[in-house]
């Protein structure tokens, strides 16, 4: 571990110089540090409180008109976010953030770690604006969830030496309560990144530990993370299984709790193995989706892995979603699903389910959500062998 400390400090002063404040497996960074969030929704929101919390001066911002602008006003005139936070015995606090914009360029300046957390439907377009502002001080910059965005924000910031993290689950899971107020309902024990390039992934690993203590290891690359989130799993056949239940409830529908009998199980250990599949051509470790969950869910990873996500849909999952025509399918089809089919058929590794799923929920909505997949040819790679793809997201 010494040994990997030095080369991992030292690779780090080759690319940014030294730097005062703490160091965490021989990363040198401030103590506290300027983060700025991309993306002001429910994950935006409880991260920037969360952070705040804990000492960072946080900047929040918004990047579209598309919802929660109430939100984003009401946390506009107060300066700040108010939460009800289950993480802590559901108290009820505030949090002053540095700054609260629409405005990338002035959110972004001089952060030492950028958090995008906007819905993936938006990363092409985010990146191509963020690249032209971000800060050489930037050393980490996180796009959760990812779905294999790290890819377009990678090209844009190519020439900055920014390591880039693709992310899976978010550490906390929240819903915003009310303008101005977010609700912070469960806290991951475990989150893992893909990192590109992944042979900086100790000292990526390492920043964001330092950050938030959750993220405790790298994977393999970021294929392996953009398969991995639960979302590509979960929202879509809970979703399209449910579709009737979630129209006639009217939005008193608990997807965790409610959506996941025997019968779908059985779908969803048949995706598995097609993600696995996928996962593997690509140098990656393959892992169950409830594997997975007890990971990021359960200090106890003896237990068994269905009862950790039973326990997680009575005590921890947020209810919803109350209508199909949202992210659950809207995102998470055509970036999830959508570029599993797109990696399987590279690989010439069939998706059979993978790609129902996409038909089916494209005629739910009646909207054609293979053609608004996320594809290697969207991402840039289409013209790349499999190894070549491989050594991309590998080097």
């Amino acid at each position: 571990m010494e040994l990997l400390e030095k080369y991992v400090s030292f690779e780090w002063e080759l690319l940014f110089g030294r730097s005062e404040g703490s160091i965490y497996k021989g990363v040198a960074m401030p103590e506290y540090k300027n983060v700025a969030i991309l993306g002001a929704g429910n994950s935006g929101c409880a991260h920037a409180f969360k952070l705040s919390e804990l000492g960072h001066k946080v900047s929040l911002i918004k990047t579209s008109f598309a919802m929660h602008d109430e939100n984003f006003s009401v946390l506009q005139q107060n300066g700040g976010i108010w939460a009800e936070d289950f993480t802590c015995r559901g108290k009820k606090s505030f949090q002053k953030l540095r700054q609260i914009t629409r405005d990338i360029k002035s959110g972004v300046q001089d952060a030492d770690i950028i958090m995008v957390m906007t819905q993936s439907l938006q990363h092409e377009a985010v990146a191509k604006v963020l690249g032209k502002y971000v800060d050489k001080k930037t050393r980490l910059l996180l796009v959760i969830p990812g779905n294999l965005g790290s890819v377009f924000f990678k090209r844009e910031i190519e020439s900055k030496n920014i390591i880039v993290g693709e992310g899976e689950s978010t550490p906390f899971d929240a819903r915003i309560k009310e303008p101005g107020v977010v609700s912070i309902l469960f806290k991951n024990v475990r989150n893992k990144l893909g990192f590109l390039p992944s042979s900086l992934s100790e000292a990526g690993i390492s920043l964001a530990n330092n950050l938030i203590e959750t993220y405790e290891a790298p994977r393999t690359n970021v294929v392996e993370s953009a398969l991995h989130n639960p979302n590509l799993v979960v929202h879509t056949i809970g979703v399209i299984m449910s579709a009737a239940r979630i129209e006639h409830t009217k939005g008193e529908f608990w997807m965790y709790r409610e959506g996941f009998t025997p019968a779908i199980w059985n779908l969803i250990d048949v995706l598995d193995k097609e993600k696995n599949s996928v996962i593997e051509a690509y140098g990656g470790t393959p892992s169950s989706y409830l594997d997975e969950c007890k990971y990021r869910n359960s200090d106890d990873l003896t237990i068994d892995s269905r009862s950790v996500f039973e326990s997680y849909g009575k005590t921890g999952g947020p209810k919803g979603p109350s209508a199909i025509n949202s992210r659950y399918l809207l995102e998470d089809v055509p970036n999830g699903l959508g570029l599993l089919s797109s990696l399987g058929a590279k690989a010439n590794i069939p998706t059979p389910l993978s790609d129902s799923l996409i038909l089916v929920a494209s005629y739910l909505l009646n909207r054609d959500l293979k053609q608004e997949a996320r594809t290697l040819e969207r991402l840039g790679l289409e013209s790349k062998t499999q190894q070549e793809v491989i050594d991309y997201v590998s080097f």
